[in-house]
């Protein structure tokens, strides 16, 4: 059997035809690994956040202290990477899930694509973990220096909007963070460290808002 690039024509034809196997994502072992890992642990958890870096960073049992919190970020972690990662939130069985995503990847996304992307992340989720409840969490600004990079804050604005009305048709919960970020249609510089991700001080204000939004 010959050898061709992953993403060759001749290659997806081969796949497709069970001649060559099918490549698979470059973090591919080290999700199956965290995820055979919960598995294995047999515990069960009372929230689990669900995201990238920004999830990543947070210390989120600061606002849930009396709950079993499981942190799911991955830096970099963008709609696609997420759904490949839904086992791991089965794994620990969670009664509530906190999910953000979108901005990894939005800048090159049309908005209609990223409804569809977003969509199927939150259904596929909603089947993972049936008796969860689902929180959708805005994405956040960025500041003024990375939108070249990360998108527009009015595209994640648009996306939001979407986000809001993924929540409301599939029953979830929306939590808008946006808002409590932006000065001046932007992060500002003293809650960042780099125009996209937070300070750790900064982060008391999400606190705030899952202490006092979610409290059953």
């Amino acid at each position: 059997m010959y050898t061709v690039k992953d993403g060759n024509y001749v290659h997806r034809l081969e796949v497709k035809l069970g001649w060559a196997e099918k490549p698979v994502a470059p973090d591919y072992w080290a999700v199956k690994g965290w995820e055979n890992t919960l598995t294995q642990m047999g515990s069960k958890a009372d929230v689990v956040f669900f995201g990238n870096s920004i999830t990543y960073f947070g210390r989120f049992s600061q606002a849930m202290p009396t709950k079993k919190v499981v942190n799911l970020g991955y830096p970099g972690d963008n709609l696609d990477g997420m759904m490949r990662r839904i086992e791991a939130i089965k794994a620990v069985s969670p009664d509530s899930v906190f999910v953000m995503a979108g901005i990894n990847g939005l800048n090159g996304m049309k908005l209609a694509d990223f409804s569809v992307k977003y969509r199927q992340l939150v259904d596929s989720i909603g089947k993972a973990v049936p008796f969860a409840r689902i929180y959708l969490q805005s994405i956040l600004p960025v500041g003024k220096n990375k939108e070249k990079s990360h998108g527009p804050n009015t595209k994640i604005r648009e996306a939001n909007r979407i986000i809001k009305d993924i929540a409301r048709q599939s029953h979830s919960t929306y939590i808008e963070l946006y808002q409590l970020y932006e000065e001046n249609g932007a992060l500002p510089d003293s809650l960042t460290f780099d125009g996209v991700h937070l300070c750790p001080s900064a982060y008391g204000r999400w606190y705030d808002i899952l202490r006092t939004g979610t409290e059953n």
